[in-house]
């Protein structure tokens, strides 16, 4: 007697459209969730901060494991000032890649950016550990230890400069070092260097220029303050610098036209402003 398996191939065929469906399934999440990607990336790049993000949330929701995804979603919340939501990201796309040196780099920008000084140099150090070559994470390791180990500061600074000649970053956060422990020359130097690299760099001549006004070079500290603020006029403590100095010029009208416009943009320099101003009137 023949026997009739209907019953054993119409499980088989089932088993094989489920297959086929989930494959087919998967294809398509994976082609929405690289659609919605590729359009959030154009927006980023375009500064279209919220749409981003939203195309962001979409394409994660398609692939909760894509890293590029919840990286790029970090660095428009970051841009955004969601650093609580940047952290976030960043905290996933380590889980995803623990060996990412980029990730912890980025978690401690975040960090860094919060106040977390501690949590930000625990990510770059991370970071470093992963790539020894990493100048980078070097330079903001040091920006983020400036409050509290200068010769730490120098230490990864020169290893920067050392992987990176170009750094310019780096020779400003040096100069800034060897400015608090009173090498003041050798801080010039930083910053003229960091300049030279890249004439574009704000925080550079402000930061020449409030060595050469310690030196009291102030004529040449005023050029270079208004070099920074043409350059970022956004810049408060370029302001609060340079009307210091006019301060002890004499030039009180212009002075307070700069601490107004510093206090505008950064209301949280008020304290600092008061008290530099009470150190220079005790001086005069």
């Amino acid at each position: 007697m023949r026997k009739v398996c209907v019953h054993n191939d119409g499980m088989l065929s089932v088993i094989l459209l489920l297959i086929l469906s989930a494959s087919l399934c998967q294809a398509q999440t994976s082609r929405s969730a690289q659609a919605y990607l590729s359009r959030a990336n154009e927006r980023y790049a375009k500064g279209e901060l919220n749409a981003a993000i939203a195309d962001y949330d979409i394409a994660i929701t398609f692939d909760p494991g894509s890293a590029e995804a919840n990286c790029n979603r970090g660095n428009a919340r970051q841009d955004k000032g969601d650093l609580d939501g940047a952290i976030t990201d960043y905290t996933k796309v380590i889980q995803l890649l623990p060996r990412s040196a980029v990730a912890y780099y980025n978690r401690g920008n975040a960090r860094k950016a919060k106040g977390d000084i501690d949590g930000a140099i625990d990510d770059y150090s991370s970071a470093i550990a992963l790539n020894h070559r990493f100048a980078e994470a070097y330079s903001n390791r040091a920006h983020a230890r400036l409050g509290s180990d200068l010769n730490g500061v120098i230490a990864d600074c020169d290893r920067a400069i050392e992987i990176n000649p170009r750094l310019a970053k780096a020779y400003v956060n040096r100069g800034a070092a060897r400015k608090e422990k009173g090498n003041l020359n050798e801080a010039i130097a930083d910053f003229s260097k960091a300049i030279a690299l890249d004439p574009g760099l704000a925080i550079g001549y402000n930061n020449r220029g409030a060595t050469l006004s310690e030196r009291g070079e102030l004529d040449k500290a005023i050029t270079d303050y208004n070099r920074s603020i043409q350059i970022n006029p956004r810049l408060a403590v370029a302001y609060l610098n340079r009307g210091l100095v006019l301060l002890i010029q004499g030039k009180t009208v212009e002075a307070g036209r700069d601490f107004d416009q510093c206090i505008e943009l950064d209301s949280d320099l008020r304290t600092v402003l008061a008290k530099r101003i009470n150190e220079i009137d005790r001086r005069h």
